[in-house]
């Protein structure tokens, strides 16, 4: 039983990723590489702007609507630590060597191999090649391979770790810079030194899905639910979601933790029906969350909106759970794999993923999170042109407070840390997703993000 709550534990660290999770297999990748192809002109209908010839993907020059940060340069000189005349040291955590969860965030590694591939294809960053060192955390080595990063890389891009809370302060301490595909803890999401294409802001709640299913469905927002397993992480999220669901009208009638690898849910089932909700949320893995619609399911318990977060949005989970998960709401902040035809940028990433995985590639998105961080990086290390410093590239990360990727995600603000107040809502149909708001693009509204008071911790500072 102990092995099989650590397992869980683990995995479930993820579940606070605000982007989610998700590996996305299936579908994806060949409508990303139709995009690219198209683009690249390799279906004979090349359109105006030029079409690159030269195996970058995409329009010519471009990143969706972003200009490739990467290209030839005269930079030269050995400016910081990992910097020297002709290359830059990088380096990407993930937790794919995890015992209890084997290939954890698989797709982080991945889609940085192919980052650094795509940039020195073209020249590098003002002509220095990116060299890329993949660190695998293991999960609780995370502080460990912080450490080893602190010894030889400029800066690490695109990772996270699950137990990211473990070397949040190593990495401050040694000035190390962080342009991070994702962050899990208060501890590194909120530290100095940390920058996200996505911020995963911990006193900051994006209510957008939320605001809509209180006007469409007022009598299951005033009789809500939250399920969340018990561990500190899963309750902090729990309470995060409460507090800031209860700004936009919410009551939540029942709140209930359950025990890592619950197999009894049907007492859950019972208590919800009673306590007569018709909305339901939970703060776990999908696994669990699986068995609690299936106790649901027996026992024709159908309450109005089931709505997820973002690590929901997995063929995993909908393919796992079959019929009984139809009509569930998961909400992203990602470009969707199903939009036909698939973003410009998400092309970009999935043509490269192809080129540089095979039959390996694991599209997610946390690995699209991954690439927007290498073009976030890239972008900031351009602006320095041959003075490439931790300085210099702090200082232009510190005025990026608008940033998509080309398109790969919403509008968000590295620089302030801030979530962004756009959302997209998906639905679990047939053992995959279709959008079900808005038709197209993303639904955004400053009134989308609201503040949370409660005490749900503090980054690592430079004041230790």
């Amino acid at each position: 039983m102990r092995r099989r709550r650590g397992a869980l534990a683990i995995t479930l660290a993820l579940v606070l990723v605000a982007a989610g999770c998700g590996t996305r297999v299936e579908g994806g990748s060949d409508a990303g590489l139709e995009a690219s192809a198209a683009a690249n002109g390799e279906d004979g209908g090349g359109q105006g702007g030029g079409a690159a010839d030269d195996g970058t993907g995409g329009e010519e020059g471009m990143v969706g609507t972003l200009p490739t940060p990467c290209g030839e340069g005269d930079a030269a000189g050995a400016t910081d630590q990992g910097v020297t005349d002709d290359a830059i040291a990088i380096s990407t955590i993930a937790d794919p060597g995890a015992q209890a969860a084997p290939g954890l965030n698989l797709g982080v590694h991945q889609a940085m191999t192919a980052f650094v591939e795509y940039c020195n294809r073209l020249g590098g960053i003002n002509g220095r090649t990116l060299e890329l060192t993949l660190l695998d955390a293991a999960l609780f080595n995370y502080n460990q391979v912080v450490q080893e990063a602190c010894e030889s890389s400029f800066a690490m891009v695109g990772g996270g770790g699950a137990l990211d809370e473990t070397g949040a302060q190593t990495m401050v301490d040694c000035g190390l810079v962080d342009v991070a595909g994702f962050t899990i803890s208060p501890d590194k999401a909120e530290s100095d030194r940390v920058y996200q294409p996505l911020p995963n802001a911990t006193y900051q709640f994006n209510v957008g899905a939320a605001r809509r299913i209180a006007e469409e469905h007022p009598d299951a927002a005033e009789n809500a639910a939250i399920i969340y397993s018990n561990l500190p992480v899963t309750e902090r999220q729990a309470e995060r979601q409460i507090e800031a669901y209860e700004q936009v009208g919410f009551e939540f009638v029942y709140e209930q933790a359950a025990e890592i690898g619950e197999l009894n849910w049907a007492p859950i089932v019972v208590a919800m029906r009673d306590a007569g909700v018709e909305y339901v949320a939970m703060a776990s893995t999908y696994e669990e969350f699986v068995n609690l619609q299936n106790a649901m399911a027996e026992q024709d318990f159908e309450p109005e909106v089931i709505d997820l977060e973002a690590n929901f949005y997995d063929d995993a989970y909908a393919q796992t759970a079959g019929p009984v998960a139809d009509g569930s709401l998961v909400r992203i902040t990602t470009a969707p794999f199903e939009d036909d035809p698939v973003d410009p940028a998400l092309a970009v990433y999935l043509d490269w993923l192809e080129q540089t995985a095979g039959g390996d590639a694991k599209p997610a998105l946390l690995g699209v999170q991954a690439f927007s961080a290498g073009l976030l990086f890239a972008t900031a290390a351009k602006a320095c042109g041959s003075d490439l410093t931790r300085d210099c590239l702090i200082g232009e990360l510190d005025q990026v407070t608008e940033w998509d990727g080309g398109g790969l995600h919403a509008t968000a603000d590295p620089a302030g840390n801030r979530t962004t107040d756009c959302f997209i809502q998906m639905e679990v149909a047939d053992g995959g997703f279709r959008r079900s708001f808005p038709d197209e693009g993303y639904s955004c509204d400053p009134e989308n993000v609201v503040e949370l008071t409660g005490d749900y911790g503090e980054g690592a500072s430079e004041d230790g």
